[in-house]
């Protein structure tokens, strides 16, 4: 073992200019190298994935790596590709030959690290590989998306262990995630098998970020004001909830002096990731994003993260406001709140949320748009237009939509949301006619070009169109967007030999499974999910409303009971000004049995108690932490027992 550990030493440096590894680092890559079932517990920025990417380095056989994330896998592999290890992804969005030709290239030793979506596992084309593969160490990133209780709940994450049941006491196992309660954690290491676990955590601890929420009906000022001060530390990011208010503040922030881009699902490709790249190396100071930014994204000196809107759940919140300060220095997470926010996010929750009645429908209309039969499958992607769904079902668009999002969760269906500007090919001439024109023409730069292109659009081009993301053709040619179109218009107008087109980006969505009559789930399960979806926003807005130190809120969140006060959070600040108050049980199993039988204002409770503001303001924050207390959201500023 230890052996293989100087050689992960040995390859640390080399691939990655690291002379050692960080704390806990070495702890993980120990208990992979000594076969260990291994359970990371590491915040975000903490180097969750060096702790598979190293290994993977020095075994003789393949890492598989299980993502949920299509742009995380695809950023890593480039990452890796970039350093000289070989790595390759298999998802939703690559043409099935191509999934075809990896798995053997796969099957051949080709690649060190594979990155794959779970639903993947599931495929007949995966099972049948899977026998053929070398595969030294399973790796499963975002681990909490195997929990119902997590907030990225996946099911056929729960499947993985039986996906690869064949190979399971053969290769090594280690499971990761930032974000994940102690029931979590059990739920992880059940669902995976792992009968003495070894679960390696650094904690929740972030002693360098200045935990702040700014609670003001002049959020847009607030805003401002935090915006203006963090730019003097360095560079920031905004989570802006909409695309619409991404555009508004990327130009407000701008006209103020502050170069601003925004980032969103609505933003080609190509240009996001140059969004990503510029404001990665300093190019541009903020970025105004959606909570599509940022996953896997290093940028040590983020110095403040401001959120704009209320997070729906703490491992949200604490994921990505973790962005800021990962060099250890010291950064400003900030949070603005407003008190009709928790009530927005309630009813947007309790009115987007599908029923298993409106989710079959949905599916059903959605089938029948893409002329599915019952118990046929689908097996290409198809163009999505949310028009003719509205127009089918009478549908609003917001639920249509949300019952697309619950569908892809499910694995029901794969969305490939707003995919990128593509292009589509087909060969005007036969196979053995595109090899004469090759070996005839004078031009070796045409012929390599043209052979490209065959391998890269595959035989089916010759008797059918062949659609491929423009990214993916670009980047397999290296070439740039300009030169790509005036070649093959050279191709299609003088020399007649294919056609093409090249189009924006669109929606694509593909049922995974066969049609079925209704879908798999019962209206408990539905229901289930939805009453978590509260139950993780109460949470929320619990670390608003407290008054406690807003660090050990978190950490205690987590399952990290023996937290101290940070002594640098807004409230710990404001705490060190006042002297503390402290709440007797009595006191607090007053408040809760008058909230028990009614809803009350904190006055109310005041009056019907005799207790002084501060006691009962603390009693609730409480209350609220041990779950048996809620506020009401119809009705701002009152309370009420669970």
């Amino acid at each position: 073992m230890q052996d293989l550990f100087q050689k992960a030493e040995s390859n640390l440096h080399k691939f990655w200019g690291f002379e050692t590894f960080r704390p806990g680092q070495d702890d993980v890559v120990r208990s992979v190298f000594e076969g260990e079932e291994t359970l990371v517990l590491f915040p975000t920025g903490g180097g969750k994935s060096l702790c598979y990417q190293v290994p993977a380095t020095v075994f003789e056989g393949m890492t598989l790596v299980i993502s949920p994330l299509v742009a995380l896998m695809e950023d890593q592999v480039q990452a890796l590709k970039a350093k000289g290890i070989s790595a390759t992804f298999i998802n939703s969005t690559i043409p099935y030959y191509e999934v075809e030709q990896r798995l053997v290239n796969a099957r051949n030793g080709m690649y060190k690290l594979l990155y794959c979506a779970p639903e993947r596992l599931k495929t007949t084309l995966w099972e049948a590989e899977l026998p053929n593969m070398n595969i030294d160490l399973v790796a499963i990133d975002e681990a909490h998306c195997i929990s119902e209780w997590g907030h990225d709940f996946r099911p056929s994450y729960r499947e993985i262990r039986t996906s690869l049941e064949s190979i399971a006491d053969r290769t090594r196992w280690i499971a990761l995630t930032a974000t994940a309660t102690p029931e979590v954690q059990k739920d992880i290491t059940e669902s995976l098998g792992f009968e003495d676990p070894n679960v390696i955590s650094k904690g929740f601890a972030r002693p360098n970020l200045k935990w702040w929420v700014i609670e003001s009906p002049q959020k847009k000022q607030k805003l401002e004001q935090a915006v203006k001060r963090g730019a003097k530390e360095g560079d920031g990011l905004i989570y802006g909830g909409t695309r619409r208010n991404c555009e508004d503040l990327a130009d407000r922030f701008s006209k103020l002096g502050i170069k601003t881009e925004a980032y969103h699902a609505g933003v080609e490709s190509a240009k996001r990731k140059a969004i990503q790249q510029r404001w990665i190396e300093g190019e541009t100071p903020l970025v105004a994003a959606t909570n599509a930014f940022g996953m896997g994204i290093d940028k040590p000196d983020c110095r403040y993260v401001v959120h704009e809107e209320m997070p729906y759940s703490l491992e949200s919140y604490y994921q990505e406001a973790g962005r800021a300060g990962r060099d250890g220095a010291e950064s400003f997470p900030i949070l603005l709140y407003r008190e009709s926010d928790y009530r927005k996010a309630h009813d947007r929750i309790q009115q987007s949320y599908p029923t298993l009645d409106e989710l079959n429908y949905v599916y059903q209309i959605l089938c029948d748009s893409f002329d599915l039969a019952i118990g046929s499958l689908m097996v290409e992607a198809e163009v999505f237009r949310v028009n003719e769904i509205k127009k089918r079902g009478k549908l609003s668009y917001g639920k249509i939509m949300s019952a697309m999002r619950l569908l892809d969760q499910f694995d029901i269906i794969t969305m490939q949301s707003e995919m990128g500007a593509y292009v589509e090919l087909q060969f005007t001439v036969s196979s053995q006619a595109l090899m004469s024109y090759r070996k005839e023409t004078k031009n070796p730069e045409k012929e390599e070009f043209v052979d490209k292109l065959e391998r890269i659009f595959g035989p089916q081009a010759f008797y059918d169109k062949v659609k491929l993301e423009i990214d993916y053709v670009l980047e397999k040619l290296g070439i740039q967007r300009n030169a790509l179109i005036k070649a093959l218009n050279v191709l299609m107008q003088n020399d007649q030999i294919l056609v093409f087109e090249v189009g924006d980006q669109r929606d694509f969505v593909r049922i995974i499974e066969a049609r079925s009559k209704k879908l798999p789930f019962t209206k408990q399960e539905i229901e289930a999910h939805r009453k978590n979806l509260f139950r993780k926003l109460e949470q929320m807005h619990g670390y608003i409303l407290t008054e406690t130190c807003r660090e050990v809120y978190i950490r205690n969140y987590f399952g990290d009971v023996s937290a101290e006060p940070c002594g640098h959070c807004d409230n710990c600040l404001r705490s060190d000004k006042k002297e503390t108050v402290l709440v007797t049980s009595e006191q607090a199993n007053a408040i809760f049995a008058e909230l028990k039988s009614s809803k009350l204002t904190v006055r109310a409770l005041m009056d019907k108690t005799s207790l002084e503001k501060e006691i009962v303001l603390k009693a609730i924050q409480f209350l609220i932490r041990e779950e048996k207390v809620k506020t009401v959201p119809s009705d701002p500023g009152k309370y009420t027992a669970l």
